[in-house]
Order: C-alpha cells, then sequence, then structure tokens
C-alpha cells in the first residue's frame, strides 16, 4: 500500500488531475498552438485531446493492474528491485523539473505582467514556501483545497470568455485547413505533452477511497480539458487573430484585460492572476508530491516529510538557474519540453505496461502447466 496512508473520493481525483494538467495549459498554450498552426490550432486541439484521452485510458489500465500498489512497489516487483528503482527515479526527477519549470514560469507571469520590480528570487521563494507547507500537509489537504478553488478558476474563465463573446469575430477561424499538417501536429504534440503530465495519477490510485474506481477518472477529465482549451483557443483567434495571439506571451491574461461591464466591472486580470496563482500551486503541489513520495518509497523510509525541505531547497535552486529569462522559457516550451515529456512519460508507463503484460502470460502458463 506503501507510506501514504490519506484517501480522496474519484471527483477529488478528477479535479486534481484537470487542474494539474489545465492551471498552466490554459494560459501558455494558446499562444504555442497559433504559431505552429495558425487559425487552424482549434484542429490541433482536437487531435491531442483524442490522444490525451488514449494516454489517459492506457496510463489508469496500467494502475488497475496493480489498484493497492503505487507506481513504485509494481516497478521493482515487474524489473527487479534495481531497475524498478531507477525507472521511479526517472519518474520523480521528471516531475521534478517539471516543478522547478512551473515555478519559473509563474515568477515569469508575475514579472511581466504585475510586478516587474519584484526579483525572480522572491517570486521564486514564495512560490516554493507555499507548495512546501501544501506537501507537508498531505494528499488530503490539497485536494480539498483544490475542490475549491479548481471549480473558482473554471467559473472565471467561463465568465470572462461570456463577457468578451461579443467582441469576437469567428470570421477569423477562416480560411480552414490552410496550413500544413506537420505544422498541425506540431501544435498537437505542444498540448500532448501536458496530457502526458497526467501520468503522475499512477501513484494516486492506491489512494483513492475506492481504487478500482480510478477508470472513472478518465473521460470527465479529457472532457473538461478539451471543452477548456477549445473555447480558450477558438476564441483568442476570435478576438485577436492568430498572429496576433501568437506573438502574445500569455495571451488568455491579455484577453481577461480586455473585458469590462460598463464601469463597474474592471481591471479583471487581477482575479484571474489570483486564481491562476493558486491553480498552479496546487499543480505544483501535486507533482511536488508525486515527486517526493516516490523518492520517499525508493529508499524504503516510513515517512516521506523529512525530505520535504532539502526537496524545497533544490526545487529552489533549479527554478533559478534552469532557464535564462522569458524568451528562453517559451523557446524550451515550445521545442523541447514536449518530445521530452512524451518520451519519458510515455517510455517509461509502456515498459511497465509491457513487463505487467509478460508477467500475465507467465501466470498464466503456470496456471495451465
Amino acid at each position: 500500500m506503501g507510506i501514504e496512508k490519506g484517501k480522496i473520493s474519484v471527483w477529488q481525483a478528477v479535479l486534481l488531475v484537470s487542474n494539474s494538467i489545465l492551471a498552466s495549459m490554459v494560459l501558455i498554450t494558446p499562444a504555442l498552438l497559433t504559431k505552429e498552426a495558425g487559425q487552424d490550432a482549434w484542429l490541433s486541439v482536437l487531435i491531442a485531446g483524442v490522444v490525451g484521452f488514449i494516454i489517459g485510458v492506457f496510463v489508469v489500465s496500467l494502475g488497475l493492474r496493480f489498484p493497492n500498489k503505487n507506481l513504485v512497489e509494481y516497478s521493482i516487483e515487474l524489473l527487479g528491485p534495481w531497475f524498478g528503482r531507477g525507472v521511479c527515479i526517472i519518474f520523480a526527477l521528471f516531475f521534478l523539473h517539471l516543478s522547478a519549470y512551473l515555478v519559473r514560469a509563474f515568477s515569469v507571469l508575475l514579472m511581466t505582467e504585475t510586478m516587474p520590480e519584484t526579483p525572480f528570487f522572491v517570486l521564486n521563494m514564495l512560490m516554493v514556501i507555499l507548495v512546501a507547507y501544501g506537501v507537508y500537509l498531505g494528499l488530503e489537504v490539497f485536494s480539498r483545497v483544490n475542490e475549491i478553488i479548481f471549480p473558482l478558476f473554471m467559473l472565471a474563465i467561463v465568465i470572462i470568455f461570456a463577457m468578451a463573446a461579443p467582441e469576437m469575430d469567428f470570421e477569423q477561424l477562416k480560411p480552414y485547413l490552410t496550413h500544413s499538417f506537420p505544422g498541425i501536429l506540431r501544435g498537437s504534440l505542444i498540448l500532448t505533452s501536458f496530457y502526458a503530465e497526467g501520468a503522475f495519477v499512477l501513484m494516486l490510485i492506491p489512494s483513492l477511497r475506492n481504487p478500482k474506481d480510478a477508470r472513472k477518472i478518465v473521460l470527465p477529465v479529457s472532457i473538461i480539458l478539451l471543452f477548456v482549451i477549445f473555447t480558450d483557443v477558438v476564441g483568442l483567434i476570435s478576438l485577436f487573430g492568430a498572429q496576433e495571439t501568437a506573438r502574445m506571451l500569455f495571451p488568455t491574461f491579455e484577453l481577461a484585460k480586455t473585458v469590462s461591464l460598463g464601469a463597474f466591472v474592471e481591471r479583471i486580470e487581477s482575479l484571474v492572476v489570483g486564481l491562476w496563482v493558486s491553480s498552479v500551486s496546487l499543480k505544483i503541489m501535486a507533482f511536488y508530491y508525486v515527486s517526493v513520495l516516490i523518492i520517499a518509497e525508493v529508499f524504503n523510509l516510513t515517512d516521506y516529510r523529512p525530505l520535504v525541505l532539502p526537496y524545497a531547497f533544490v526545487l529552489l535552486v533549479l527554478s533559478l538557474i534552469g532557464w535564462e529569462d522569458t524568451n528562453h522559457v517559451r523557446f524550451y516550451l515550445s521545442r523541447y519540453f514536449p518530445l521530452f515529456a512524451v518520451t519519458v512519460m510515455t517510455g517509461t508507463t509502456l515498459l511497465l505496461y509491457i513487463a505487467s503484460s509478460f508477467r500475465r502470460k507467465d501466470k498464466k502458463g503456470g496456471a495451465t502447466q
């Protein structure tokens, strides 16, 4: 069963996985998609949505082969003590690296849009302290907080796009299918890398109140993600046009700046920043938690909490030295991260899936003999 004794419901898992993929996707990816696919970016969204659903089914199917064991336990069982632990350490380092990137992206948004005079170090340190505290409190605590924050985040997105709808010109989505198919596929690969992040659910399945209900997570998460990112991309292209959207760093935030309701509701982007900071904090908490829990399981510790503080120092340092500036952050996400994320996440899960399939055949053969 592992060292984590906290339990969450399927609904909490759906919201946590949705937030952990969507929190950064909704603000960062529209500009990258339109840069690759222009006004056909909506097609990249649909392709990535289908691929993401398949990835979700595949990941959960692997977890359900060992419903009462976490990733570390069945990796060691399938691949042996050394190779199994090595695969899990790769998994943990990926989510540590991803957490560092998210901390840096968080500070880039705040420095670019709201607090240009604040040093990166201060913003990064405050974020790391916040997420380390949430991880120390445990899965149940930050899952319940997410149960409040994520619906508010979704509600804010719906309200913003509803208020901006009268200004949108859907003719800017035309002409259809004018961009090269390779460009559309590159855009879908960027989006698919975010779906691949959902593989962290392999460490959460044993923490469900009924682990066998894990399959109920995939479809709701896929629908939420596809609806939000499709609406986001189509709305931004209709409002700003594909070329202008591609030039922006955070186009969804720029859209929020345009929204007002007479002279009564203005500066709504401040609300977006507040909710986004909360959502991305919970996303980093989930990845930070999974990474530190894997390391604790790999080295047979009885509790993961002693690792939280050392991990915080490592996370802070990586977030400061890993990326030089805003352009480097964006270039990394559009060029290197998609292949890196898809290769690592699908590679490790596929390896375990194949190993578990051979183990099943061996057991059937043994039973027959």
